[in-house]
């Protein structure tokens, strides 16, 4: 019986390979596609591996730039009647004697430069210069307005070069550079003076 089921199941076998085609094998007889072939695929294989390098070596300095080496904050060169200037001088020249033109009380808050808290960019302002000390983000002024937060930091002038995400219409956001200060700093309900 056993041997009787051997049998039919090789001659079912055979007759399946017996139907099965062969698939036909590619075969170049000239020696110079043969060969161009071999170099397209060696070309192939030097550049994968060359951009797998370079995305391994874009992913590790990216986690050298991370937060424990946070990238370097340089301060923009503002130019006025052709010169360079230091921007918070010009600011408190400029805006010593002048009066707010209006004055609100808003929520204001403080942000510092890492990614949960900004866009892709953390780095860089809605305008596009560097962030630093004395700038902050609110959608309710125009990019470039100074405002004063006088019942938190005194005579310090602010200046609008960035944004914060649309939800937040009536609030003002300083930024730090120190994430736990302005953990600290928290939400407060302070009055602004906008020049």
């Amino acid at each position: 019986m056993i041997s009787r089921i051997k049998k039919n199941i090789k001659r079912i076998i055979r007759r399946k390979s017996k139907n099965k085609k062969e698939k036909p094998k590619i075969q170049f007889q000239n020696i110079f596609i043969k060969r161009l072939l071999f170099l397209i695929t060696i070309l192939l294989a030097i550049f994968i591996t060359i951009e797998s390098l370079q995305i391994y070596l874009q992913l590790n300095g990216s986690i050298k730039n991370g937060v424990n080496n946070p990238q370097p904050i340089y301060r923009p060169v503002y130019i006025v009647d052709s010169q360079p200037i230091d921007i918070d001088a010009y600011l408190r020249e400029y805006f010593t004697n002048k009066v707010p033109q209006k004055t609100i009380y808003v929520n204001v808050s403080a942000y510092t430069s890492t990614k949960n808290q900004t866009d892709g960019s953390p780095y860089v302002t809605a305008v596009g210069t560097p962030v630093r000390d004395g700038i902050l983000a609110a959608n309710f002024l125009p990019i470039g307005t100074v405002v004063r937060l006088p019942d938190k930091f005194g005579d310090k002038l602010f200046v609008v070069e960035d944004r914060m995400d649309g939800r937040f219409s009536l609030q003002v956001d300083v930024w730090m550079s120190d994430q736990e200060e302005a953990k600290k700093f928290g939400i407060q309900f302070l009055k602004v003076e906008i020049f």
